[in-house]
């Protein structure tokens, strides 16, 4: 008689949603790795196994948010990573990248190595850090990428910490050094000089309204963003993907682009596809962003994206400020971004209830392709071999966003009280919990994410 199968966890009962399907099956873990999953594998399973009853309930692998700023170091005040990877865990999000522009930037090995060091023993979930593509770096990152960076960002527009945008020969150079090694650099696609022009325009006419920074930042400053590091990057070699894509006009240029033989991946943020101006009028500079929430026939255009195929990934831009902070009253002087990563998934499953995408398309833009592109070993399936990151979804859960829930430092949000339809019931990190409806669960067993060798990917 065989003997039954060294399984650590068995999950049963629920309906398995890949990118590409969905299926009832049952999913078996060893040693935090998924080891089988198919129909009835209780059966063939040891008496004492640990089992989850997920009868009900759609699993999902573990989100994928390539965008966070969970400001450690320097701008602990806002958030950390303690709190920020809570916040991830609670909502059903098992692995984040977060961004360099921190206090210092993170442009150094040295500044990298830090980080690396101080924020993995607060970290609840997986996590990948990007290094900076700054004005005299190139080495630096050559450095970075052998400490385990997960790709590079490069700013081509203002944004928190005023980091200087490089010249376009130093963002060649860079873009040669990412090539060198194998590494994907995200991009910021605004132009620069031509922003704070308006910027300047702006304010000495007495603009101070939060509908001044849409103005400042019209559609062509990212359209000619866009195309200029397209065709540098191709030119280079360099894999390269654009954040936060936010206008029509900028996915038209990405078609256009692509059509000619360019290779780029894109980025909408859930506020640019939940968000339009009119919500100005409501939030005032709680909603202010870089690149801004924009005019709603660009919502309706990448929604149309999404259904085409031609954004490849969802993220966040989980951006936090202080209450006061975000208070602000004059345009120029208020902070960009708020918070975002607890309440990404619930946000699209309550699109996909009313027809906007599926339950596969949200697995797909916001687990499998972000894990595949970053080239992340074990990330963004359920199949056997890869790291049993999963997520338990109730579809017909209804409620409400409700900032007294969540975990985040600050939790200001411009969708305090917005409908929901699915949520989050529990959320496994390598075959353990990390969050239930009790709250975080364990203390932090997060993860450093290297993206796999070229050789292996």
């Amino acid at each position: 008689m065989p003997h039954p199968a060294p399984y650590d966890l068995l999950l049963t009962g629920g309906t398995v949603v890949s990118h590409d399907g969905r299926h009832r099956h049952d999913i078996a873990v060893r040693d935090g790795r998924i080891a089988a999953v198919g129909e009835g594998l209780a059966a063939r399973a040891a008496r004492d196994v640990r089992v989850v009853d997920a009868a009900g309930l759609l699993v999902l692998p573990g989100l994928v948010d390539v965008h966070v700023h969970f400001r450690e170091p320097g701008m602990t005040e806002k958030e950390d990573f303690a709190s920020g990877t809570r916040a991830a865990a609670a909502g059903g999000v098992t692995t984040v990248v977060d961004m360099p522009n921190t206090v210092p930037p993170v442009a150094t090995a040295e500044e990298f190595r830090r980080k690396l060091n101080l924020v993995a023993p607060k970290a609840h979930v997986d996590f990948g850090l990007y290094g900076m593509l700054g004005q005299d770096n190139a080495e630096e990152m050559t450095a970075m990428a052998e400490l385990g960076a997960m790709g590079f960002k490069l700013f081509m527009g203002q944004t928190t910490g005023d980091n200087r945008c490089p010249d376009d020969a130093a963002i060649f150079r860079g873009l040669e050094a990412a090539a060198a090694a194998g590494l994907v650099v995200g991009a910021h696609a605004e132009n620069d000089h031509l922003l704070r022009m308006f910027i300047d325009r702006l304010r000495a006419s007495g603009r101070t309204d939060p509908r001044a920074h849409l103005a400042s930042r019209p559609a062509f400053v990212e359209v000619e963003a866009v195309t200029r590091i397209v065709t540098m990057a191709t030119e280079a070699g360099t894999k390269l993907h654009i954040h936060h894509l936010s206008t029509g006009a900028g996915l038209r240029r990405v078609r256009d682009l692509r059509a000619d033989g360019h290779r780029v991946s894109v980025e909408a943020l859930v506020a640019h596809l939940l968000l339009d101006d009119s919500a100005y009028d409501t939030h005032g500079n709680l909603i202010k962003l870089n690149p801004p929430i924009r005019p709603a026939e660009n919502v309706a255009e990448l929604w149309a994206g999404i259904a085409r195929g031609d954004v490849d990934v969802i993220a966040t831009d989980h951006a936090p400020h202080t209450p006061a902070e975000q208070a602000e009253q004059d345009v120029w002087c208020a902070h960009g971004g708020f918070i975002g990563v607890e309440t990404m998934l619930p946000l699209l499953l309550t699109a996909a209830a009313q027809d906007r995408l599926s339950v596969e398309d949200i697995v797909r833009l916001c687990s499998y392709t972000p894990a595949r592109r970053w080239s992340m070993p074990g990330k963004g399936q359920l199949a056997p071999g890869f790291d049993a990151d999963f997520v338990l979804v109730d579809p017909d859960a209804t409620g409400t966003v409700d900032p007294a829930t969540m975990h985040s430092r600050h939790n200001v949000t411009p969708y305090e009280g917005r409908p929901l339809t699915g949520a989050v019931v529990a959320t496994y990190l390598r075959g353990e919990s990390v969050y239930d409806k009790s709250g975080i669960v364990g203390a932090p067993r997060g993860r450093h994410v290297r993206p796999a060798p070229a050789g292996k990917r």
